[in-house]
C-alpha cells in the first residue's frame, strides 16, 4: 500500500516549483516609485520604474544652487555572472557594477569590494521612506559613509 501511496504521490512531489535560492528583479519591486528629498539646500530625487524584462531602470539627480545637477543613471538586472547586481552610470565617471549580497522586504544590499568608492550600497524602504547608503574607504583610507532620505511623491511609470 505504502509503494502504491508512494508512486502516485511522487509525479506530484516533483511537479511542486521549488522557490528560487537567488533573488529575481520582481523581487526588489518595492524600490519602485518617485522619490524626493531635500536636504541643506539640495533637491534629491530617485525614480525607479517597476521590474519589466528582468529589469528596473532608474536615475538619480541632485541639484544644488549655483551648480550643475549630479545625475546617475541605474539599471538593476542580471550581471555577466546571472546574480543580481546594481548597475551605476554616473555622469563623469566609469560605470560600476554592485551585486546583489543581501535582501529582504524592503532591504537590498549591493557590494563591490575591488570598487574605489563606494564600495556597498544599502537601500531600505519603511512606509513611504527611502534611504540610501553608501560605504567604504574614504581617500585617506578611513572608513566613509554617506546617507540620504527621500519621500515617495508618486508611483513608479
Amino acid at each position: 500500500m505504502r509503494r502504491l501511496l508512494l508512486s502516485a504521490l511522487l509525479p506530484l512531489i516533483l511537479a511542486v516549483p521549488v522557490a528560487s535560492a537567488e533573488p529575481v528583479v520582481e523581487d526588489l519591486a518595492w524600490l519602485s516609485g518617485q522619490w524626493l528629498g531635500e536636504e541643506g539646500g539640495r533637491r534629491m530625487e530617485e525614480h525607479y520604474m517597476r521590474p519589466a524584462g528582468g529589469v528596473i531602470v532608474g536615475m538619480s539627480r541632485t541639484v544644488r544652487p549655483d551648480r550643475a545637477p549630479e545625475i546617475e543613471f541605474i539599471r538593476i538586472a542580471p550581471g555577466t555572472d546571472g546574480r543580481l547586481a546594481y548597475h551605476a552610470h554616473p555622469l563623469g565617471q566609469a560605470p560600476a557594477s554592485f551585486t546583489l549580497v543581501e535582501s529582504a522586504p524592503g532591504l537590498a544590499v549591493f557590494a563591490n569590494p575591488q570598487h574605489d568608492f563606494p564600495q556597498k550600497i544599502t537601500y531600505r524602504r519603511t512606509g513611504d521612506s527611502l534611504t540610501a547608503e553608501i560605504e567604504g574607504p574614504g581617500r585617506d583610507g578611513t572608513p566613509k559613509r554617506i546617507g540620504w532620505t527621500w519621500r515617495l511623491a508618486g508611483p513608479a511609470p
